[in-house]
């Protein structure tokens, strides 16, 4: 089987610890080719084959009429060819933006995207040399993803297989912002249009796939992250202090929970070290959310660490976390929200410990299951 992927993102295991796609195609049985519409260099075990999209390829084309795209292939250790290396990651402009992005920086980049021109000629010939079976696009729904799905539609008979992790549509949003909302409208208007093109629409969360199954009259089912589980459970020793790890990122407020339970824990401990919170995160942290993380006692701040340290730090530690913000904003942006660490969770062998909104559906997922406390 030959598998086209469309991806927003770098399928880069170094830079994505919790990569979900590694997850489910290592070992697969199937040939691969990505395109992709981020800056930096693909590393995975299971692609060699690429074509690359980026703001600043879009941007360039709008401006010097230069249509964006280039394709190129890498060895057998990631490494591109030379007289196609791929753009790669400006770190100083991405960290400042991922930083003070505002929702007008957001509508110029949707912009880009929307009038930039791709080089469509390349493109369907990368296409036609790949020849796909499947067409799989692996994505959190957005105006510059939905364009160039249709685009791809229209250059092959391949059926095209969606997945998304995280809320596209619902308006069940707190948010003030005009234009917050006339992107969110805008996006809602580009996603009926693009659902034709799907066979079948993959989630994470089974209250989604209801949700968008009644919504739009389309075949959808769940696509988790896989995990490997022993057959028989072996009882693991109770460290002293017992070790809680959190591992992942801090956004939509987690980083409020976690908080709160340093706060449990230095009443634990007022006596006696009984219990120690480690965070483990790629996450840019300011000096003073550090400081009220990371107590230096009852919690600590980790140094990051990749897919395979992880595996070993869970197998080291004696509960593992899972947790959501409990403020109403991010309540309703995570509603639907399946996080790929609860699968981490159940791999690690540890006890699981899950505080979130009780609507939350990772929660109702392990509540239902009783495979959490």
């Amino acid at each position: 089987m030959r598998i086209l992927l469309l991806t927003d993102d770098l399928w880069n295991d170094k830079f994505h610890t919790n990569n979900v796609m590694t997850n489910w195609f290592e070992g697969f049985p199937a040939e691969f080719a990505n395109i992709y519409l981020a800056p930096g260099i693909p590393d995975n075990k299971c692609c060699r084959k690429y074509y690359q999209i980026t703001d600043k390829m879009m941007f360039m084309s709008i401006v010097t009429k230069h249509r964006a795209g280039r394709s190129f292939e890498c060895n057998l250790d990631c490494i591109p060819q030379e007289d196609s290396f791929p753009e790669q990651e400006n770190k100083a402009f991405y960290f400042f933006m991922k930083r003070i992005v505002t929702e007008t920086i957001r509508l110029i980049r949707d912009w880009i995207w929307l009038s930039g021109d791709y080089n469509v000629d390349e493109i369907n010939q990368f296409i036609t040399d790949f020849n796909p079976d499947i067409i799989f696009s692996v994505r959190l729904a957005s105006r510059k993803m939905l364009r160039f799905e249709r685009l791809i539609s229209g250059l092959t008979n391949c059926p095209m297989i969606a997945f998304t992790g995280d809320d596209e549509y619902t308006l069940l949003q707190l948010r003030f912002s005009p234009i917050y909302w006339l992107r969110r409208l805008c996006l809602r208007k580009d996603l009926r249009k693009t659902i034709p093109c799907y066979s079948k629409y993959y989630m994470l969360s089974e209250k989604q796939a209801n949700l968008y199954r009644q919504q739009f009259h389309i075949d959808t089912d769940l696509l988790m992250k896989c995990g490997d589980f022993a057959d028989e459970f072996l009882q693991k020793e109770v460290h002293s202090p017992i070790r809680l790890v959190y591992a992942g990122k801090l956004y939509c407020n987690r980083w409020k929970t976690l908080i709160r339970i340093k706060d449990a824990l230095e009443k634990i401990n007022k006596n006696e070290i009984q219990m120690v919170l480690q965070i483990y995160t790629k996450d840019w942290i300011s000096k003073r959310r550090r400081k009220q993380l990371s107590d230096g006692k009852n919690s600590l701040l980790m140094p990051p660490a990749d897919a395979e340290k992880l595996k070993e730090i869970y197998q080291n530690a004696d509960i593992a976390l899972h947790v959501e913000a409990f403020d109403l904003k991010n309540r309703w942006i995570t509603k639907y929200s399946f996080s790929t660490k609860i699968i981490d969770c159940f791999s690690s062998s540890c006890a699981v410990v899950a505080i979130c909104p009780a609507d939350n559906a990772g929660y109702q997922y392990l509540k239902g299951r009783d495979a959490a406390i």
